[in-house]
């Protein structure tokens, strides 16, 4: 039985993991078109100057930049491969499982604008603030494009707490109650993460995604409960 389940999860992996590629790769051949453009609006929105040190430096950094704008938009195709091949073993009623979507996806986005228009140019700024009449800051464009690409995506995923606590709780592996009480550890675990994830070693920085964090463990927590006594009306009714 085991057995069995083992190779339809390495089944429905292997299926999400070919169409997702697939999505990203022609979502981001379409991007690369995009790929100067976005890469000077990302420019002005953190009001960097960056250099470039060989000749093929800016057309494999605007490939980077495409393959990531590929997965960035690419996104919500994502989510739903995803639901569609792991709804037979996830067990989800279809109402849920639009609603886990329109969730993730809204969650996710979330989290990677406000990155993008808050995070990103205080971080940046800085960590640029170091600049003297003996000191300059030469960044190469490709590490630039890593650096902000990373961020962004460390901050969508990030945002996804409530979903990752639902999915827990509908799975029946740990209780609200228990992550309750184990609240004074969560908040230590999302500082440090907040300190590792955010560019800067500052508090205020830090504090950019720690409160927002901590925001979306409560909220996570708050539908965990919901989920709970739902369950439990379900269960006495039978």
């Amino acid at each position: 039985m085991e057995r069995e389940k083992l190779i339809t999860f390495l089944t429905i992996t292997k299926k999400i993991f070919l169409k997702v590629i697939v999505t990203v790769v022609i979502v981001g051949t379409i991007s690369f078109i995009f790929s100067k453009p976005l890469l000077i609006k990302l420019l002005k929105n953190t009001e960097m100057k960056v250099y470039y040190y060989t000749l093929p430096e800016v057309f494999f950094s605007t490939v980077e930049l495409a393959i990531f704008a590929g997965a960035f938009f690419s996104f919500p195709f994502i989510v739903i491969i995803g639901w569609l091949e792991s709804r037979s073993v996830v067990k989800l009623k279809p109402r849920d499982g639009l609603l886990f979507c329109i969730f993730t996806i809204v969650l996710f986005y979330t989290g990677t604008l406000f990155c993008y228009f808050i995070v990103l140019p205080s971080g940046i700024k800085f960590l640029v603030g170091y600049e003297n009449d003996v000191l300059k800051a030469m960044i190469s464009v490709e590490k630039f494009v890593t650096f902000c690409a990373t961020m962004v995506f460390a901050f969508g995923i990030t945002f996804e707490l409530p979903v990752i606590l639902l999915l827990i709780s509908k799975k029946g592996l740990v209780k609200a109650k228990t992550l309750a009480k184990g609240r004074r550890f969560a908040i230590l675990f999302i500082t440090i993460a907040s300190a590792v994830i955010t560019p800067t070693p500052d508090v205020y920085n830090m504090m950019l995604l720690a409160v927002p964090m901590y925001i979306l463990f409560e909220i996570g927590l708050l539908l965990m409960k919901l989920n709970e006594r739902k369950q439990n009306i379900v269960d006495q009714t039978q």
